[in-house]
């Protein structure tokens, strides 16, 4: 089975219930300018949104690795944005239409809202981009752009609002006689991807799901991360010898859980799709669930198991099919520090956020004891206390130490100025897991410190925590 693995930081939004269709390339030809970008200064992004004009304040494009070109204009006073993208990214005229089997699109956010106008080809979308300069010696970039965007009118709920004949409401917005003229580029080399297999010794991904009761054979995998208003979002494109797909999309940093799709998103939300390639339209999750058994963002895997039900959102295709008992182990390019924080912990509803986690091995009273020491950039100070041959399980926690097997917590709010600990009255202790070979431990706690000695009336809720920690 062959294994495709893309990484891109970019911010493009597509709706997940885009038509699949053949490849898509630069158009050759004659074709109708429609303006010359030296008209505006160089920097400038703008265009006429239904007749009224669009400047943008803030301009740049993206080129990756895989010469996915994406082009950003934002006005940071009234929020609105536009985004067009292009495969194969060069001097050239793109063809906009969203849905035609790449990722090349046009989107356009009104100020203040979250259902964006999209170029979706199925909803009757178009557009066009011409880039007239790329210029790799100063890394700008040059060309003009008009597209119609469509989206479906959503409710409360973020449902599709239907009309008196039961059909999806859809708008209209029309963006013409766009220009920007040597805007910044940046070159993102980020692409690529971790895992795969190839006789490498690297780790295989698995995928596994019924159409009807009938195994689903995928011959590609594609493992895809992008930033979609500000949501780095994962989509997996699974693709039988035949091109037909089944496709997850979720949020990257929805953690462990089990999680309801939806059948229309607005690129941030969780989605299943299915599509035949038989002439039909794409099927999406109404309804659906996934659950996420593990996730790592920076070892770079996830599992989880889906199944949901495909029909088409907009009632074009009557068509209704099964996904059942799916599963997946993927691996992707982990992302540095994106890792859960090895020591959490609220104080007083307030985040608790430490510079520096510090593991102290000691011995009190003939008792090995495990001190974790943790301190913040504003001089607090949080600690747990406990035996080191603690095992899994829950536990009581006390103020002080006697025969170094009690549990303590501890804080104090301000190192450099003298001031006292407080210490847990009372509170609980649990540990989750705790391998003594590899010293791999894990835990959560919550206590309410205060001072045992009576000189101060201060009293701290400690909430929330949980530590992740290798103990030395």
């Amino acid at each position: 089975m062959k294994k495709l693995k893309l990484f891109n930081w970019l911010s493009i939004t597509i709706l997940a219930f885009l038509i699949v269709g053949c490849e898509d390339e630069p158009l050759t030809g004659e074709f109708i300018q429609i303006g010359d970008p030296t008209q505006v200064e160089p920097g400038q992004f703008k265009a006429q949104i239904e007749g009224e004009e669009f400047l943008a304040t803030l301009a740049g494009a993206t080129l990756s690795s895989e010469n996915l070109l994406t082009i950003t204009g934002t006005n940071d006073v009234t929020g609105e944005t536009i985004t067009l993208v292009a495969q194969e990214g060069g001097i050239g005229v793109f063809n906009l239409i969203a849905g035609s089997g790449t990722d090349n699109g046009a989107t356009y956010y009104p100020a203040g809202a979250n259902n964006p106008y999209i170029s979706t080809g199925s909803l009757g979308g178009s557009g066009q981009l011409n880039i007239s300069e790329l210029n790799s010696t100063e890394l700008t970039i040059s060309g003009t752009f008009s597209f119609i965007g469509k989206r479906a009118q959503l409710d409360a709920n973020g449902d599709p609002v239907l009309d008196s004949n039961g059909n999806p409401i859809v708008d209209t917005i029309s963006a013409s006689l766009g220009i920007f003229n040597a805007i910044p580029y940046v070159l993102d080399d980020t692409g690529g991807g971790g895992g795969g297999g190839g006789g490498t010794g690297d780790p295989q991904d698995e995928f596994f799901a019924l159409i009807e009761g009938v195994e689903f054979v995928e011959d590609t995998i594609t493992t895809t991360i992008t930033a979609i208003s500000g949501v780095d979002m994962m989509k997996i494109v699974a693709k039988t010898s035949t091109n037909a797909l089944i496709r997850i999309d979720f949020p990257l940093f929805s953690g462990e859980g089990t999680f309801d799709m939806v059948a229309i998103s607005d690129g941030t939300d969780i989605i299943g799709l299915y599509n035949s390639n038989t002439g039909g339209e794409n099927l999406t999750s109404s309804p659906g669930t996934i659950t996420i058994t593990n996730i790592d963002t920076e070892e770079g895997i996830v599992e989880a198991t889906f199944q949901f039900t495909g029909s088409d959102p907009l009632g074009g295709d009557p068509t209704v099919v099964s996904v059942t008992g799916g599963s997946f182990t993927l691996y992707f390019e982990g992302i540095p520090g994106s890792g859960p924080s090895p020591f959490t912990a609220d104080v007083d509803g307030v985040a608790y956020e430490p510079e520096s986690v510090t593991i102290i091995n000691s011995v009190f009273s003939g008792t090995p004891v495990v001190n974790i020491i943790t301190n913040t950039v504003d001089n607090k100070n949080l600690s747990i206390i406990f035996p080191k041959d603690i095992a899994v399980g829950t536990y009581d926690m006390t103020p002080t130490p006697s025969t170094g097997n009690e549990k303590i917590g501890s804080y104090n709010p301000d190192l450099t100025g003298g001031g006292l600990p407080f210490w847990s009255n009372t509170g609980t202790l649990t540990i989750t897991s705790y391998d003594t070979l590899t010293g791999d431990i894990e835990g959560t706690f919550s206590f309410t410190a205060t001072d045992p000695f009576g000189v101060s009336q201060d009293i701290f809720e400690i909430t929330n925590g949980t530590f992740s920690l290798t103990l030395p």
